[in-house]
C-alpha cells in the first residue's frame, strides 16, 4: 500500500512540476539546458563505451569443465574434557 501511495505521489508531483516549468520561461530554458547537457553526457559515455569495446578482440570464452568439490572425510572430534 505504501508503494502505491509513493507512486501516485511521485506521478502527481511530476505533473505539477512539469506544468510549472512550462508556464515559466526561465525555468523552461533551464530545463532545456539540463536536457541538452544530459544528452551530451550520455553521448560521451556511449563513445567511450564503443571505444573500449572496439579495442578488445572479440574472442569467445572457452567452456570450462567444472570440477566437483573435494569432499572431506567426516571425522568426529572427541569431546573436550
Amino acid at each position: 500500500m505504501k508503494k502505491m501511495f509513493w507512486l501516485i505521489t511521485g506521478v502527481t508531483a511530476g505533473i505539477v512540476i512539469a506544468r510549472k516549468i512550462e508556464q515559466n520561461p526561465t525555468a523552461k530554458a533551464v530545463a532545456e539546458d539540463l536536457i541538452k547537457s544530459g544528452k551530451e553526457l550520455a553521448g560521451a559515455f556511449m563513445d567511450g563505451f564503443d571505444e573500449a569495446h572496439a579495442e578488445k578482440p572479440s574472442v569467445a570464452p572457452k567452456a570450462s569443465v567444472a570440477k566437483p568439490a573435494a569432499k572431506k572425510p567426516s571425522v568426529r572430534k572427541p569431546a573436550a574434557k
